[in-house]
């Protein structure tokens, strides 16, 4: 009973103190004594530390019962922190902008703005989502990519910075390759299309194959390729690897095979964070038993489809890198294997070029 007395308390002084806050505050911002970012940060900055474990069931119960931005990512932010979210502020901010359709700075600008029911009951519906890890990405449906934005959804894996590695390395090698009329990519493994979309989008003379095994998951990629304006440019394909290319006449005529394949081995499955465990899709993650399993299929088909001189080009796990450039060795089809590297200085991406005479290096 006493903590109930103390919570209240605590809370009613909060409110008390924030309503005498507002009251001076047009009086010192008019004055230019205090800025809109300081008046809107100042306010919670020890609230929060009142509240902790114990007592974060309550706080998802001090729902505003007056819902302006100011009072909505208060309560958010206060929730998600306690909840262990990595940037409560920010999750906050950008889930309530996403809602109200609107950017995150005007937020700052005009923190007193009444919001309406309806968004304000999505806001505590999608703020509930996020305490239980529902990925940020898949509750504002959007990702950003090397500069574009995409709708991601739990069909499809989040588009993760790393792989803007990846999409850099093909447009750099395709660079060299201006003479050519045509330029014909095989992207395998495409998710929400932000490879062959990217690719698409930055390219003029590209005819691009994005094959996935899921129909889930191309129905995510054509919205990306639509919203994009690209979608004449790609052929969406469903199959397993290379079998949906059977017909085009394709063969020897492929400039660049790009992949991002799933290369977590199924043991590994545990040691994820937890809101790519729960959430992402299990079969573009998990490679099987073999982390390399992917990799090995879709080199031992290359040399079909890759045109002499072609490229193929691999987004790979950490300690994967030499592994996967000696599978391309063991080929005796490939140059040797170059690496780009990530942020955190890891072997990202591997990248090798197929012999103008295949079998070359074969003794």
């Amino acid at each position: 009973m006493a903590e109930e007395c103390l919570f209240t308390l605590l809370h009613l002084s909060y409110i008390r103190v924030k309503r005498f806050f507002l009251f001076l505050l047009p009086m010192y911002r008019d004055r230019g004594l205090v800025s809109p970012v300081a008046c809107y940060s100042i306010i919670p900055m020890s609230y929060s530390g009142f509240l902790n474990e114990d007592t974060t069931g309550r706080v998802e119960n001090l729902f505003p019962a007056e819902c302006t931005v100011f009072s909505l990512v208060q309560w958010a932010s206060r929730l998600l922190q306690n909840y262990r979210i990595e940037t409560p502020r920010l999750d906050a901010e950008i889930i309530l902008a996403h809602l109200l359709k609107c950017e995150r700075i005007d937020f700052h600008i005009h923190p007193e703005k009444p919001v309406e029911d309806t968004p304000a009951i999505q806001y505590k519906a999608a703020i509930l989502k996020r305490i239980q890890r529902v990925p940020l990405q898949y509750i504002t449906h959007h990702a950003e990519f090397m500069s574009l934005d995409f709708y991601v959804d739990e069909r499809v894996l989040i588009p993760r910075p790393e792989t803007e590695l990846l999409v850099e390395a093909v447009l750099k090698k395709q660079s060299l390759l201006s003479g050519e009329h045509e330029i014909i990519i095989m992207d395998i493994g495409t998710g929400s299309g932000n490879i062959p979309v990217t690719l698409a989008k930055k390219t003029n003379t590209t005819r691009i194959f994005a094959i996935d095994i899921s129909e889930d998951a191309l129905a995510v990629a054509k919205i990306n390729a639509q919203k994009h304006h690209v979608l004449s440019k790609i052929t969406f394909l469903c199959g397993d690897i290379y079998k949906p290319m059977n017909g085009y006449a394709m063969e020897s005529r492929v400039h660049f095979i790009v992949s991002n394949p799933p290369y977590i081995a199924h043991h590994e499955f545990d040691t994820l964070q937890e809101e790519v465990r729960k959430f992402e899709p299990y079969g573009a993650l998990i490679s099987g038993r073999d982390d390399l399993s992917m990799f090995k299929c879709i080199i031992k088909d290359a040399q079909i489809w890759l045109k002499p001189g072609g490229f193929i080009f691999f987004e790979v796990g950490e300690k994967q890198a030499y592994k996967v450039a000696q599978l391309l060795e063991d080929t005796h089809d490939f140059k040797k294997a170059e690496f780009i590297k990530d942020y955190q200085h890891i072997n990202r991406i591997v990248v090798a070029q197929m012999e103008e005479m295949r079998g070359k290096n074969r003794n």
